[in-house]
Formats: C-alpha cells, structure tokens, sequence
C-alpha cells in the first residue's frame, strides 16, 4: 500500500495525523505548517477520504480536560421502529458524545447505547430523564464511568509508513 501513495500525500497524511488544539478553526496552523492554506489542506483532506485513502477521521476527546468530570454510559431498550427518532433527538445534544445500535439478547434487552457527558452525577442524570421523556422511555441502565483505564490515538500514518 506504502508504494502507491504519493510523497505529498504522506506529507498530508503525517500532517493531519498529529493532534490538533481545541479551536474554532484547529486545522489553520496545521496547513500553515505544511505550507498550505486551510482550504487546500481542507481540500487535500476531502480528496483523501473521497479516493479512500483515508476511511475516517476522528478524535480522542480528553473530557476531563474540557470541564467534564462524570460520564455515564446508557443502555436504551429502544423500540427498533422509533430508532430514527432516538437519533434525533440525542444529534442535538452536546452532552450526548456517541451513540451505538446493538443487537438485542434474551439476557439483555438492550439495543442502544450512548455516552453522555456533564460537570456532575446530576447533570449526566438530568440529560438521560430529557431523553427518556422525550421518547417516553422507561427501559435503560446506568452504567457511571468510575476510572478512565485508557484512551489512546491510533496512530494509522505510522503504520502505512513503517519500513
């Protein structure tokens, strides 16, 4: 795979597989760095994910460095017709970090999990009964973050590129 990419796009590549800052514009100092301008570095970034090299591009969020300090994950029992509106309506909220659909079990009746973030316990609580009374539902279990074990960024240019 190494071979068929061009040294510029390595170039890019290494660029964006750094860490960014929490700004309003994270990717102007970086394009700079590369000698680019944020729309080109933008422009390169979206040609890479169109011809697929590149299939996603995410973030590791330290919450705690951001004010968070309680997470809870929920497991929703979502009836699979109003999937759709479950999405809805957690897209809209900022507490709301990721969502997942799962596949039922006998033993766990649950299908849809979300992270929710907030400044305390109550907090997090507060945006888990917005949601159930939003959707009218009664059926989720807690689960409270007590000790973050480990949040790392893959480092996927360093694979590509290793001799």
């Amino acid at each position: 795979m190494t071979s068929s990419i061009k040294a510029h796009d390595a170039r890019i590549l290494r660029g964006l597989d750094t860490s960014i800052a929490i700004e309003s514009r994270p990717f102007l100092q970086r394009a700079g760095e590369l000698g680019l301008t944020e729309d080109e570095l933008l422009d390169e970034a979206r040609r890479l994910l169109a011809e697929g090299v590149i299939r996603r591009y995410g973030a590791v969020v330290r919450h705690r460095s951001v004010g968070y300090t309680s997470n809870v994950l929920v497991a929703w029992n979502v009836p699979d017709e109003r999937i759709n509106q479950f999405k809805t309506v957690i897209d809209v909220l900022d507490e709301v970090s990721h969502g997942y659909e799962r596949t039922r079990y006998p033993e766990w009746n649950y299908n849809v999990y979300t992270m929710i973030h907030g400044h305390s316990d109550g907090e997090c609580l507060a945006t888990v009964k917005r949601i159930a009374n939003a959707l009218e539902l009664s059926e989720y279990v807690l689960l409270f973050t007590k000790k973050e074990l480990k949040k790392s960024k893959i480092h996927a240019v360093a694979l590509l590129f290793r001799d």
